[in-house]
């Protein structure tokens, strides 16, 4: 990943911001699915988001830059195009909450796009709803998933610290 790439500081930004003030659990899980999005973006076979063509160039792109070769080819409207690909296998996590916490993520990181007008809506509108209803269809999958998921085993269990009976007081 080069830092000076143009899409590298949009990403930081957006999660910079988003984890802004909050609880450091949160903000790891928002640099795990930052980790996934950098890798998504380097690795994964874009050419069902993008088209033949520019998935064949973004191919091409990589055998000379291992990392960042999507922002030397691309910006923010191809980075629409290609986040349903993000919220589907194998880029979604095993975790629910982790799962919940990227499809919410890819949700703000549309609206943030398009607030801030980084988005030609002239050119991109339907991949911008493409995306949108990738974020809803999403949804609906992880509650079918979370309603026929067996809970982990030690999800009931408490600690034994906090079985244990109180010691004598001073």
């Amino acid at each position: 990943m080069d830092p000076d790439e143009p899409g590298w500081p949009l990403i930081d930004d957006f999660f910079a911001g988003e984890a802004s003030g909050l609880a450091e659990p949160t903000v790891r899980r928002y640099v795990r699915v930052r980790d996934r999005l950098t890798q998504f973006l380097d690795t994964a076979e874009m050419g069902e988001w993008l088209g033949t063509d520019p998935g064949t160039v973004l191919s091409a792109e990589r055998e000379f830059h291992e990392c960042g070769a999507f922002w030397h080819l691309f910006g923010p409207n191809e980075l629409v195009c290609v986040l349903p690909g993000f919220l589907q296998e194998p880029w979604l996590p095993d975790s629910l909450g982790e799962t919940r916490t990227q499809i919410s993520l890819v949700s703000r990181l549309l609206s943030h796009l398009s607030r801030k007008r980084l988005i030609d809506h002239s050119l991109f509108a339907c991949a911008f709803w493409d995306a949108e209803a990738a974020v809803k269809q999403a949804r609906i999958d992880l509650t079918r998933r979370s309603a026929t998921q067996e809970p982990d085993a030690w999800a009931d269990q408490m600690p034994d610290r906090f079985k244990q009976e109180p010691g004598s007081q001073w």
